[in-house]
């Protein structure tokens, strides 16, 4: 038996909650048919137990917060990457997960000056990511899910860069084990489309563009389980 823990990094938005519930249900529902695989959510923004002697692999949600903001749980998340590095379990970090490797091992984020990436959007796979699992049985370009305002803009050293697109890098793996993607395969188009109207009654957005129908998400989870933590 496989044991995935799950990452979460706030409480999740209480609108898109309400209705639908957050990231870790979504990335349960879209691992349900695995009965080989238990699956921990792990409240990281409360720091709770995580250990990488007693999971299989970790996957790490997206967040309200930024990587270079100064929180104890932060710190505490990014001491624990270096723990599951020495023993080299595989990890998935999206959005602000895939932002929080790139950090923690020496990249750099920023807020994006090109504003933010909300929606359904083209999603470029590089040559380097052919022989990805990650990405197996994916097309060169993928419509993928999005919601964020601050990007990788430097990989660690010894990283290879595995997708991009015109807002930035996309994707990297790091030590053959640390796989970031900046977009949401956990997203649904109906989850998509509640973001997009909580942002426009913000004001973040001055108009809800179409949102297509993005089928790749559970593909790049069950490639994760089924090509990496296998």
């Amino acid at each position: 038996m496989k044991k995935i823990s799950i990452i979460i990094n706030g409480p999740g938005i209480s609108e898109v909650k309400s209705l639908y519930g957050q990231a870790s249900d979504w990335i349960q529902k879209a691992l349900s048919q695995y009965d080989d695989v238990s699956i921990n959510v792990v409240k990281g923004y409360e720091m709770e137990h995580l250990d990488a002697n007693e999971d299989s692999a970790w996957i790490i949600t997206g967040s309200a917060h930024s990587v270079y903001d100064n929180f104890h749980w932060i710190d505490y998340l990014k001491e624990k990457l270096f723990e599951v590095k020495k023993v080299k379990k595989p990890v998935l970090g999206i959005c602000f997960g895939h932002q929080l490797i790139a950090d923690t091992f020496g990249g750099k984020v920023v807020l994006n000056k090109k504003g933010w990436e909300l929606g359904s959007c083209r999603v470029d796979l590089l040559e380097s990511a052919t022989d990805c699992p990650l990405f197996s049985g994916l097309t060169k370009n993928i419509n993928v899910y999005q919601s964020h305002q601050d990007v990788v803009i430097k990989i660690p050293e010894k990283s290879v860069l595995l997708a991009e697109n015109e807002m930035g890098i996309q994707s990297f793996i790091y030590n053959d084990s640390f796989y970031g993607v900046q977009f949401h395969p956990e997203f649904t188009k109906t989850v998509m489309e509640k973001y997009l109207s909580i942002r426009f009654k913000k004001g973040i957005i001055n108009k809800i563009s179409e949102v297509k129908e993005c089928k790749y998400g559970t593909v790049v989870l069950n490639n994760f389980v089924d090509n990496i933590v296998k």
